[in-house]
């Protein structure tokens, strides 16, 4: 038969290939030198793919695993990032690529090792299922396939897992079956829906395979302890999924390309905010092994964060960058193990931070990314005393204070690039006695005060680029010495000892001898005048060509004035002071009583403004409730989150409309088929009588109930309507309770469901149908 034939001599091509190459050949582009000439260890086997006496190549990106299984894993952890920090339109997060746990394999699915009975490399092949089994039958001809430890299927065109071709192969260690497009699982093809019995099997790569789920008994026949579903489309994962893998210490659910079939059409702002993958509450509960979990630019629905507190104990490596994450709750932290932590690029969180939002990581945390996340203030530092890493670029910070770091004495590295930071008046770093290296470019600095330089005396390395200083004969002098003090290290430069600040006791004199500029260049370094609002170049001012020993901080002595003149003067200074410290005092005051409603105000502000984005022509379904004569459809719309849906079903349904004839509006029944979820909740708030929220913590992490909140607020200043009860299902600790809601209680009569007492349950119901009858008539 033809097509036999045809995989039959490709067969014996391939195998030719793998005998008569040499293994330069199969040595990567990308410094593959490197790796080639780096010592084995016969430990490795399992993590780096080497299989103890042959080499293993690498794939040409800096390796980040464990040198031994249970040990360290080397991120490098730098704080000198000058330029952006995106790659590819991605965030850039702490724990990197998968590339950088998977030196066995290239990224377009080669293996770095060298060929021979070990290794069997089927990738790039563009075969179909019944391809790629053939050409297995036809090696298995000329080679033993129960001596293959690493195998590659990647980048073919499989559609079904190959689970019989790999039953073939049970010495199989390391596989990779990425690039394939596994979109579907079929009942039909049962034999396919899960892995062999592969007892060997330790590293599993199916990255980029177009996944959209996995069925539950997936991996019910192997024992992993790397696992890697980075770039797929994952949007649920049964609940038992990861029941097996008991064993598993690496797990990678990055880069999920959480968009839905037939969504992608959707110009809904608000819809793209809240879609993302759907994780079971106890999703991690198994993975009593796990060290490492990434989980960076995979976005999560509001209910699939529950999952992150099944993460257990043993966890240290874990990034939750980019994921959407609405607030900083305990439940987050209940490992109290993490060693490196990722949360950037999460908006909403910084809005939750206080002084306790890291307590349950005092004694474990070294490491803390927190990029890009809109941060202002910094006293949520103190407890963490074992932090060695701090990242803060790219968020609001305005000032620093010298409490936020007092704690951290093993603070190292720093990073506060892109910030807008002013320059401060008082020593700031007194207690990092073991800080090395700061990153403060492109701030706000616009001068350099002596307890700023103070503070930089203490470091080896530091970064000011990008900041608008004022020219001045003290910046002039601090260039000079980098430039008159060369180093043998590129782009980083000396400042001389000779001290910068003198003072008239020789104690207080100043030293930056050892502290290098890591981000020098001419261009980032220029001074500004700001009276002819140009830049220039420092070096070059001529008032500021002085003598290496004279006072860089001398003034130029102040003509004498007329004694008359001078107490005039005076007399005009103690005037203006009065007033403007009587206003401050009179306008303190104010703020003092009326700091809560301001602030309140400025938020309604803010959420007229979003609504005003969406066209009120397409939201209202209909448009008579808002006459004030029109007939209402509803006499009561309920806004409550999926967590108290069996409180709604069970207690409110049944008292309301089965004992007072009170028609409730509730989502999952009302909402007209065909219509957006905005367009429904804007248009049935409308046509009821009264608004009633159903409290809980589950209700304030729920995205949707927020804008309902809101929305209500809203709604009721429009209309100039009163009605809004609040019930609250249990106490709201007051860290938790946002500023709306708070607001809310301290303006309106609520009512609290009693939980234990069955006659205070018929005392709530009857005040709530009092209340509900009220409104109605």
């Amino acid at each position: 038969m033809e097509v036999p034939e045809t995989y039959r001599n490709l067969t014996v091509l391939l195998v030719l290939l793998l005998v008569l190459l040499p293994e330069s050949a199969f040595r990567p582009s990308r410094s593959g030198a490197a790796w080639a000439s780096t010592p084995v260890d016969p430990t490795d086997c399992d993590l780096l793919g080497c299989g103890g006496s042959y080499h293993c190549f690498g794939n040409g990106w800096p390796t980040y695993l464990p040198r031994s299984p249970g040990a360290r894993y080397n991120i490098p952890l730098s704080a000198f990032h000058v330029g952006a920090s995106t790659e590819q339109g991605q965030p850039e997060c702490l724990l990197g690529q998968a590339n950088n746990y998977l030196p066995w394999v290239t990224e377009d699915g080669r293996l770095t090792v060298r060929p021979g009975n070990h290794a069997l490399d089927l990738s790039n092949l563009r075969l179909n299922d019944r391809g790629v089994r053939s050409l297995v039958q036809n090696v298995g001809m000329l080679v033993p396939l129960e001596d293959v430890q690493h195998l590659s299927m990647a980048r073919n065109e499989l559609t079904l897992v190959p689970s019989p071709t790999l039953k073939k192969f049970p010495s199989v260690r390391l596989l990779s079956l990425s690039g394939n497009f596994f979109t579907e699982f079929y009942d039909e093809w049962s034999a396919h829906n899960k892995l062999p019995p592969l007892a060997k099997l330790r590293v599993l790569d199916m990255r980029n395979c177009s996944l959209r789920t996995l069925p539950e008994e997936f991996f019910r026949n192997v024992n992993l302890q790397y696992l890697f579903l980075s770039h797929n489309h994952i949007t649920t994962l049964p609940a038992q999924i990861f029941y097996p893998l008991r064993s598993l210490l690496h797990l990678d659910l990055s880069n999920m390309d959480t968009r839905r079939v037939g969504e992608e059409r959707i110009e809904n702002p608000f819809m793209k905010l809240i879609a993302g993958v759907d994780l079971d509450q106890d999703l991690f509960y198994p993975l009593v092994n796990l060290m490492f979990l990434d989980l960076s630019n995979t976005r999560l629905e509001y209910q699939a964060f529950i999952s992150l507190r099944s993460v257990q104990g043993r966890v240290k490596y874990v990034s939750y960058c980019n994921i959407g994450l609405p607030a900083i709750v305990d439940y987050l932290f209940l490992s109290k193990s993490m060693e490196m932590l990722d949360i950037s690029y999460n908006v909403g969180v910084a809005q939750s931070l206080h002084s306790a939002s890291f307590t349950l990581l005092a004694d474990s945390l070294e490491v803390l990314y927190f990029k890009d996340s809109m941060v202002q203030q910094l006293n949520w530092l103190t407890p963490l005393q074992e932090l060695r890493v701090l990242n803060l670029r790219g968020n609001i910070l305005r000032m620093l204070h010298r409490e936020s770091f007092a704690n951290l004495s093993n603070l190292e590295q720093l990073d506060l690039s892109y910030n807008y930071i002013s320059a401060w008046n008082q020593q700031i770093l007194t207690q990092t006695d073991a800080l090395q290296s700061v990153n403060l470019r492109n701030n706000s600095i616009v001068i350099l005060t002596t307890d700023m330089m103070y503070d930089f005396s203490r470091l080896s390395a530091m970064g000011l680029g990008g900041n608008t200083i004022q020219c001045s004969c003290n910046y002039v002098k601090f260039l000079r010495n980098i430039l008159h003090n060369r180093t043998d290290v590129p782009g980083a430069y000396t400042i001389s000892a000779e001290p910068l600040i003198k003072k008239t006791a020789p104690a207080m004199k100043l030293s930056l001898q050892h502290v290098q500029l890591f981000d020098y260049e001419e261009s980032e370094y220029l001074c500004m005048n700001f009276t002819s609002n140009e830049k220039l170049d420092p070096l070059e001012l001529q008032e500021c060509m002085i003598p290496d020993d004279e006072l860089i901080n001398a003034e130029l002595p102040a003509e004498e004035e007329p004694e008359q003149e001078h107490v005039k003067n005076h007399t005009l200074v103690y005037v203006f002071v009065s007033i403007a410290i009587s206003f401050l005092i009179v306008s303190s005051l104010g703020l003092f009583y009326y700091w809560f409603h301001i602030k309140y105000f400025f938020k309604i502000i803010k959420n007229s403004a979003v609504l005003s984005f969406f066209n009120d022509d397409k939201l209202y379904l209909d448009k008579s409730g808002l006459l004030k004569e029109a007939d209402f459809h509803y006499d009561v719309f309920v806004s409550y989150s999926n967590a108290d849906r069996a409180w709604v079903l069970d207690q409110l349904l049944p008292n309301m409309e089965g004992v007072s004839q009170i028609n409730l509006c509730l989502h999952e029944r009302d909402f007209e088929v065909g219509y957006g979820i905005l367009e429904n909740i804007i248009s049935c708030m409308d046509r009821s009588r009264c608004l009633m929220l159903i409290v809980s913590e589950s209700f304030l992490l729920s995205h949707w109930c927020q804008f309902e909140m809101h929305l209500a607020q809203h709604r009721l200043l429009e209309t100039r309507r009163d009605e809004l009860i609040l019930v609250l299902l249990e106490d709201i600790p007051r860290r938790k309770c946002p500023k709306t809601l708070s607001y809310l209680l301290k303006t309106k009569t609520y009512i609290k469901w009693p939980t234990k007492s069955v006659d205070e349950q018929v005392l709530f119901w009857k005040r709530l149908h009092k209340a509900l009858l009220a409104a109605k008539g």
